[in-house]
Formats: C-alpha cells, structure tokens, sequence
C-alpha cells in the first residue's frame, strides 16, 4: 500500500491536514506582510479584502491548471534559429501561451513571491514557507512536463491547501491594530 492509498482511506484527516498546512503558510505570510507594512493595519478590511478577491482567483485558477496541466513536449521542441522562436519557445515552456487563466495565474503568484520577499519573518518561517512553496513548483514541474495527470483526490487535496492558504491569509491579515490578540513571536 502507498502513501497516497493510505491518505485517500484517511481522506478526512488527510483534507484536515492539508487544510491546516495552508492556513500556517497563509498565516505566517499574513504576519510577515502585516510586520513590514504595519500601516496596513489601518485598513486592514480594504487590504484583507483585496487579498482575498486575489487568493480566490489565483486558487480559482491555478486548480484548473493544476487538474488539466498544459504538457510540455521536449520531442516537438526545435532549437530557435532566431529570437522570435525562441522568445515563443520560452512562452510555450513557461506556459503563457494558454491564455488569461495562465497570465492571471502567473501574475497572482509573481505579486505573492514579491510580496514574500519583502515581509518580515522568523527565518524558520521563512523556511517553511518556502519548502512549501517548493513542494507545490515540484508538483507543478512534475504534471507539466511528465505524462502524469492528478487524480480528482489529489485536486480535491490541492484546493483543500489553497482554501487553507487563502483564508490564512485573509484572517490574519483583516486584523486591524487595535486588535486585543497578540503577534505570535
């Protein structure tokens, strides 16, 4: 028996999990943003908001993505001859060509990496966060570019931690600072 039988017989603690990693990564981030821009918290509704509106779509779209993964084949690529081919062979490897659903997707998570860059974490968090975040670009990488398509559990799996992440964020980040709970440290 594998770890992913084991996990689909366990399927309400394996959701449960998943979920809760989301929403530590999600919180964490949160945290982070709300440490670097502290004037933020004055309008912790509109920003919370705002983020929310972002995370659903990115969620929205980097599930359909992620259960129909757009297929890189290495057999049909050519080597450019000039830089026209090879800016769309760039295009058609970083999966651009497949319409607003890849550029909206690509923009949320391009906005969420600055965004991680210039938050204020623990180093630990910051670690953990990106061992995530590498954990979901392996798995992407993985159904890009193999024949390999997920099943509808490990979709099913995948919104579960995007819910997670999402509202993470959105709770953490629609604190305002009057708020009588306390920064974790």
């Amino acid at each position: 028996m594998d770890i992913l039988q084991i996990a689909q017989d366990c399927f309400l603690v394996t959701f449960s999990v998943i979920f809760g990693i989301g929403i530590v990564q999600g919180s964490i981030v949160a945290r982070g943003i709300r440490n670097k821009f502290p004037k933020l918290k004055i309008h912790a509704k509109r920003v919370s908001v705002v983020l929310l509106i972002l995370l659903i779509a990115n969620m929205i779209f980097s599930t359909i993505n992620f259960a129909e993964p757009t297929k890189v084949s290495f057999s049909e690529m050519t080597i450019p001859s000039d830089p026209k081919e090879g800016i769309f062979l760039v295009i058609d490897i970083l999966g651009l060509n497949t319409g607003l659903v890849a550029v909206v997707g690509t923009f949320v998570s391009i906005t969420l990496i600055l965004l991680f860059k210039v938050t204020d974490m623990h180093p630990v968090f910051r670690y953990f966060v990106f061992a995530m975040g590498f954990v979901m670009l392996m798995t992407s990488l993985v159904t890009r570019f193999t024949d390999y398509v997920p099943t509808l559990f490990q979709v099913v799996m995948y919104v579960f931690y995007q819910l997670g992440l999402t509202f993470g964020i959105f709770f953490v980040s629609r604190r305002k600072a009057s708020d009588v709970w306390t920064e974790i440290e």
